[in-house]
């Protein structure tokens, strides 16, 4: 084989190498907040323990957060018999910063691309600040805090887009304001899904229009912390900097490779 046969086969093999990765999308970046809480009874780094972390247990509590976002952005309770929130007053602590019961923090996650047009983050480990803010750990892990995460999306029913969760405890998904997935308990690994297309119409989706798509997440008892995205949505990334377009990379080294050929 000659000197210019063997260059092209190398640049056949690096199109191959390239052009299965450029096909896919780039990775979504999620930048949330994160809060971490004491265990009920418990005072740790002069912080006091929360009733509602390793509190009561175990089940489903659905019903816990209303229909719709309150004027903050924020889930509001829902009223009623709830056994394991102790009140209104402990459920609004888990989403705003409260130092008399929470330290607050940053979290970011990335949904990174495992078909053409589907994206996903997933741990069954889930555990983000051990050893961190409150630094309350037990049974080797932080199992007591709160996540949200911010971002919207374009509804095009063409795509026929879906979007999962899968977690524990806690799960409150919201899609223009209202309740769209509700995983409300102190419970292990559970997983529901929406169809946009199916809910469009309850949801008020209009065909071409951007819309808030909000994740609130609760990790409240030791055993397990659970944490999966699926979905088809082509996310706004909220944080972080996006890796470079794959496609754009196979182009450059393609390029070069011509340029070195055009040289040779």
């Amino acid at each position: 084989m000659n000197t210019r046969t063997l260059f092209r086969a190398l640049q056949v093999s690096c199109l191959a190498a390239l052009l299965p990765t450029a096909l896919m999308a780039a990775p979504i970046t999620l930048t949330g907040t994160i809060r971490d809480f004491n265990s009920a009874g418990t005072t740790f780094n002069g912080v006091a323990g929360h009733p509602d972390f390793e509190g009561p247990c175990c089940g489903d509590d659905h019903g816990i957060a209303a229909s719709t976002l309150g004027a903050d952005g924020k889930p509001v309770f829902a009223g009623g018999s709830h056994w394991s929130v102790s009140s209104a007053a402990s459920f609004y602590q888990w989403y705003h910063d409260d130092p008399s019961v929470n330290m607050t923090g940053s979290i970011s996650i990335t949904l990174n691309p495992i078909t053409a047009t589907t994206y996903q983050f997933s741990s069954n480990s889930f555990f983000p600040i051990d050893g961190q803010l409150l630094g309350q750990d037990s049974g080797g892990h932080n199992f007591g805090f709160t996540t949200e995460f911010h971002t919207q999306f374009t509804y095009l029913s063409a795509n026929n887009d879906d979007f999962g969760f899968t977690g524990d405890d806690d799960v409150f998904v919201f899609i223009n304001d209202k309740l769209a997935i509700d995983l409300g308990g102190v419970h292990g690994a559970e997983g529901a899904s929406v169809n946009l297309n199916t809910i469009a119409a309850s949801l008020g989706l209009a065909e071409g229009e951007n819309y808030k798509l909000d994740v609130f997440q609760a990790e409240r008892h030791t055993s397990g912390s659970n944490f999966t995205i699926t979905t088809s949505l082509q996310l706004v990334s909220t944080g972080g900097v996006p890796e470079p377009g794959s496609l754009a990379l196979a182009g450059l080294a393609l390029a070069g490779l011509a340029a070195a050929s055009r040289r040779r």
